[in-house]
């Protein structure tokens, strides 16, 4: 019989009631997921199992729809997932219950991979196999009253989807549940090389290399047969422009992301990709376009609106980026870098208090984060609490064993406004003596910069003025 996964479920609790339900509803946290004034009316029930090895998960989930009916596995090749889902046609009305086994194969961007004796990791492939894509196309699956139910052998790169099922659990009834079994070793998987690119004979085979080949020749070769073999397939010109990207050719590159979309205008991945790489050839209006494209096909993908956000700033629109954002965060809240990117966009706004907030939210997720710690002790000296700022930068520097000389300028400059006036014009002077040239004059500009939006704050003392003094005095 297949063991039961219930006693270990990892599931989002149920939103806080009561007076403090308002708060609750508008913040970002393990305990809430998705933010309840963002949750949909209804939606679907996702179970995903997981195990060390795959088998007992397979078992538990196959186990989990036993006794509904209406029960569907999609015909689609688990190598070939995120493929696949964007060719899906519609599930019928009368399956209650959808079932997809060996989730972790559809993630072919993190196999590990043996070259001459060690093992390696394949470099990333575009968004259509990283989790946040799948799982944005594996939720039009599961909406309305369907159950969905995977399985999948845990890893570094399934744990994250995981996350990202348990993160939204508050609106979506997202839960994952562990089977009790040894953690697996990695094993060393081979990608597809050059005997098999030899042997492939249809473009369905040369999309599967060039998805799951290591970057490099075979994985562009075989992009560029698939679509020579199907010229009118659009996933042949998205992979062969991801191959150009990876060539650094983005020319090149975007012209066949614009392929693949005169073949499908639906796929969001070459939407995506497009944007991307607008954003290498210095066209920012292009890529916003993109992102918007982008989060149109395909609204829950969280990237699209995030990179829409950051061309939007780009664009010194923080306005408008800051609720694309928003919207991000509220669909991968458990993504440190997204909360930072929120973060600075309110800082950007003057809305320091909440800022800080969001910096923090970044820290609680990635405590190593070392501009996540710059940024929250920037927060905290432009509000004002000068001392604590002192403390929070050097707890940074701690963290950054490259060191960053403008963020030492920030450190002198939050010494001074606390009245450390000693250690600040040491701070100053180590800075300057570090560099030379050029830099050193950069240097000296942003410091300049630093004590004037301080005088602004705090008025001219003569703390102040010895450090204006030393910080021009400085010379090439």
């Amino acid at each position: 019989m297949a063991p039961s996964a219930a006693p270990s479920w990892i599931a989002c609790p149920a939103p806080v009631a009561g007076p403090d339900a308002g708060l609750a509803a508008r913040t970002i946290s393990p305990a809430n997921g998705w933010p309840a004034h963002r949750a949909p009316g209804a939606g679907g029930r996702w179970r995903l199992f997981l195990s060390g090895d795959g088998e007992a998960a397979r078992a538990a989930a196959a186990e989990a729809v036993s006794g509904q009916t209406g029960t569907l596995t999609p015909a689609l090749a688990m190598e070939d997932l995120p493929l696949g889902l964007h060719h899906l046609d519609p599930l019928p009305d009368h399956a209650d219950a959808v079932l997809l086994a060996d989730l972790h194969r559809a993630f072919p961007c993190r196999a590990a991979l043996r070259r001459r004796g060690a093992l390696e990791e394949t470099p990333p492939l575009p968004a259509i196999a990283t989790p946040a894509y799948v799982l944005a196309r594996l939720a039009q699956l599961g909406c309305g009253a369907r159950t969905l139910v995977a399985s999948a052998r845990e890893g570094e790169i399934v744990r994250r989807a995981g996350e990202l099922l348990a993160g939204r659990g508050a609106a979506c009834q997202f839960e994952v549940a562990r089977e009790p079994a040894p953690p697996a070793s990695p094993a060393p998987v081979a990608g597809p090389g050059e005997r098999e690119l030899a042997r492939a004979a249809s473009a369905a085979e040369f999309r599967t290399i060039a998805l799951q080949a290591p970057a490099g020749p075979v994985r562009a070769q075989a992009a560029t047969a698939a679509t020579e073999a199907e010229p009118e397939d659009p996933i042949g010109h998205l992979l062969a422009g991801c191959a150009a990207n990876e060539r650094k050719q983005p020319a090149e590159a975007a012209a066949a992301f614009r392929r693949a979309l005169e073949r499908d205008d639906a796929l969001a991945a070459a939407h995506f990709e497009l944007g991307k790489t607008m954003i290498v050839l210095d066209d920012l209006e292009a890529a916003l376009e993109s992102f918007r494209r982008t989060t149109e096909t395909l609204p829950e993908f969280a990237p699209g609106w995030a990179n829409a956000g950051a061309a939007l700033g780009e664009l010194e629109r923080p306005e408008e980026a800051l609720g694309k954002l928003e919207r991000a965060a509220d669909l991968d809240p458990l993504s440190h870098s997204l909360a930072s990117n929120l973060g600075v966009t309110l800082r950007d706004l003057g809305r320091l208090a909440e800022a800080e907030r969001a910096f923090r939210w970044a820290l609680e997720l990635a405590p190593d984060f070392v501009f996540g710690h710059y940024n929250l002790a920037n927060a905290v000296y432009l509000q004002g609490r000068h001392r604590e700022a002192v403390g929070l930068f050097e707890t940074a520097q701690a963290l950054d064993p490259s060191g960053s000389d403008r963020q030492r300028l920030l450190l002198a400059a939050a010494r001074l406004a606390a009245g450390d006036v000693e250690a600040a014009l040491r701070d100053y002077r180590t800075v300057f003596d570090s560099l030379e040239g050029q830099m050193r004059l950069d240097m000296r500009t942003v410091a300049q910069w630093d004590l004037r939006r301080l005088a602004e704050r705090t008025g001219i003392g003569p703390d102040l003025r010895r450090a204006v003094e030393l910080v021009r005095s400085v010379r090439a």
